[in-house]
């Protein structure tokens, strides 16, 4: 039981914490965030410089200010530091698709009672966009995962043991930053990223950036209809659980074992919910966020994962811990005897 007395200033700090999120919304979406992490400027100076409203964009950056994001030196702003690497879209740091698609969910998360209502997602007209040409929606989400995925990918392929000569499937893999970032870090390893249609060109954006693009190739499809290929030596499913109900998972899994060649390995990286002992909030706020956007899709729990992993005829089912210390994503994995 927590020891928090809470008090009316707790609850209202919580009730309008929206606030704060939205103002950090609009600096990226107006290019004010991406400008000041060019350099110092003023409001006129903004203004001017993106075409908007110098008493708007006054107000944003005094609301900045208060809330320590900028800096200030009279009227002149400035990004508090640490900020300009990540506010900055054509870092490799940057996390402004990751707030793009942040902001792009929030009259979603306002409709959030309805949805407790009817067990429904909010009607979304983009959502069909995910088999074609995605939107603008659909493009901070991708450029969103793979800003996340390259701050996570990074040194994990000693962890999972990936070595030469072995081909890994990244199913579900959108830009495909852990199986490049695998294959850059193992001499040898070949990979093959499997998703929708509409995660390729991003995919593509995504190989030129690294050494090892001709080892990793992408295969269009949807693992309800289609072939996975394989024989595979590991497939790595990471953050495509939660989008799905139970019974599309163990669909998935079961495919994905099916894909595997004996003695190989299945990763799961996942928001694991803990509803008794819980230390992080993300996974049990990320649950809802799929109730949100998605038919069936929810968080779930190391036992509902391995259970998908044994009932697909995996072995050994072993929860690892963190896949970065502080990190709400988890890793399972099992192996095909």
């Amino acid at each position: 039981m927590s020891d928090k007395q809470w008090q009316p200033e707790d609850l209202s700090r919580l009730a309008h914490g929206y606030w704060s999120a939205c103002a950090l919304h609009a600096a990226v979406q107006t290019g004010i965030a991406g400008a000041l992490a060019a350099g110092p400027a003023s409001a006129a100076q903004l203004a001017a410089k993106l075409n908007l409203n110098e008493r708007a964009v006054g107000m944003l950056l005094t609301a900045l200010h208060a809330t320590k994001f900028l800096e200030a030196d009279g009227e002149v702003y400035a990004l508090a530091p640490g900020l300009a690497p990540l506010l900055d879209p054509d870092s490799p740091h940057s996390q402004s698709n990751m707030i793009l698609h942040m902001a792009d969910m929030v009259a979603d998360w306002s409709k959030l009672a309805g949805c407790i209502e009817s067990g429904q997602p909010v009607e979304e007209e983009e959502r069909g966009a995910q088999e074609g040409t995605p939107g603008p929606g659909r493009s901070h989400f991708y450029r969103a995962m793979r800003d996340i995925s390259r701050g996570q990918a990074p040194g994990l392929a000693a962890r999972l043991g990936l070595a030469g000569g072995q081909h890994l499937l990244d199913l579900g893999g959108g830009p495909g930053v852990y199986a490049l970032t695998f294959a850059d870090e193992v001499v040898g390893l070949k990979a093959t990223v499997f998703d929708l249609p509409g995660s390729e060109p991003f995919f593509r954006e995504e190989a030129t950036k690294h050494a090892s693009a001709g080892r990793v190739d992408f295969l269009q499809g949807n693992y309800k209809k289609h072939d996975l290929g394989g024989p595979y030596d590991v497939v790595w499913i990471s953050q495509v659980l939660h989008g799905e109900g139970p019974e599309e998972c163990q669909l998935m899994v079961d495919k994905a074992a099916a894909a595997l060649g004996p003695g190989g390995t299945l990763w799961v990286q996942e928001f694991v919910l803990d509803p008794v002992n819980s230390t992080h909030p993300w996974p049990a706020l990320f649950a809802l966020n799929m109730l949100i956007n998605t038919e069936a899709g929810q968080s779930y729990t190391e036992k509902e994962i391995c259970e998908f992993l044994q009932n697909a005829g995996l072995e050994q089912c072993e929860f690892v811990g963190s896949t970065k210390e502080g990190s709400p994503a988890r890793l399972i994995k099992a192996v095909k005897p």
